[in-house]
């Protein structure tokens, strides 16, 4: 049975105060459960207790079950104290919560290869593996070969959890096809980012696009299906930017409609 969850990262503002980032969080959190999904993905750093807190009873308020927590995307560059601090936070976050899973971006060339990367993560193996949250790697586009590097990964760390979340349209700009991926990964495969994708990651003024499903050239209904053979019963995660508010609205509607097709 799948797990329809919803990313509130595209809701939220970073680097602002925790004031500000709790309001993110709830006017995002409240979207969410409008649009009637009932797991989310979170994204959390090191932050102030009563924002937690604060957070912890909005999701029991919405009845809303956090399936997944997001590490901040840059937190493998920041400085050493900060990368431990928050790290230790966004975990002790999670296993409080009960959420089974996190999403780390791993960094890119050169620094992939660099000592810092290796001994980070294996602190956030041990932390993973303490609090019982998966650690997930994602698919990034910068890195080359992805799916064979996360392999590698995966088998040097075959006694940990480690896992994998596999973004649609990072497979897409990889040239993955989901019926592969699931071959490789099989029970490592525990979340899946849900949108669309041409193979063009930026626009021409050079910001991020984020297309919505059924506006790229992913052929989603037979990603599901794959996924679907496969036995998979983890997260399909609708990842989208909110700014329009009816994003994550449509993004469902298509979801739906597909799932109803599997």
């Amino acid at each position: 049975h799948l797990i329809i969850s919803c990313s509130t990262i595209g809701g939220i503002r970073f680097g602002t105060s925790p004031e500000l980032f709790l309001t993110d969080q709830i006017r995002t959190l409240v979207r969410v459960r409008d649009c009637g999904f009932d797991h989310v993905e979170l994204i959390y750093s090191d932050e102030p207790e009563w924002v937690g807190k604060t957070i912890e009873s909005a999701l029991q308020d919405f009845a809303l079950k956090p399936y997944s927590i997001h590490l901040p995307k840059f937190v493998m560059s920041q400085d050493e104290q900060e990368f431990k601090q928050v790290t230790s936070a966004v975990f002790a976050f999670a296993a409080k919560l009960g959420i089974g899973v996190a999403v780390l971006h791993p960094p890119g060339p050169p620094e992939l290869y660099g000592t810092q990367w290796l001994t980070r993560f294996d602190r956030l193996l041990e932390l993973s593996e303490e609090t019982h949250c998966s650690l997930t790697l994602e698919n990034m586009p910068y890195i080359p070969n992805v799916d064979e590097f996360l392999l590698d990964i995966i088998r040097t760390h075959e006694m940990t959890s480690l896992g994998v979340t596999i973004d649609l349209e990072y497979m897409r700009f990889h040239g993955s096809q989901m019926t592969d991926i699931v071959e490789k990964f099989g029970h490592r495969l525990l979340n899946v980012h849900f949108r669309d994708g041409d193979g063009k990651l930026i626009d021409a003024d050079g910001r991020r696009r984020y297309l919505l499903p059924g506006t790229g050239d992913i052929n989603l209904l037979e990603t599901l299906r794959a996924l679907h053979r496969a036995g998979y019963d983890k997260a399909i995660t609708v990842e989208v930017s909110h700014r329009q508010r009816d994003n994550i609205v449509k993004a469902k509607a298509f979801l739906d409609d597909c799932l109803r097709m599997l």
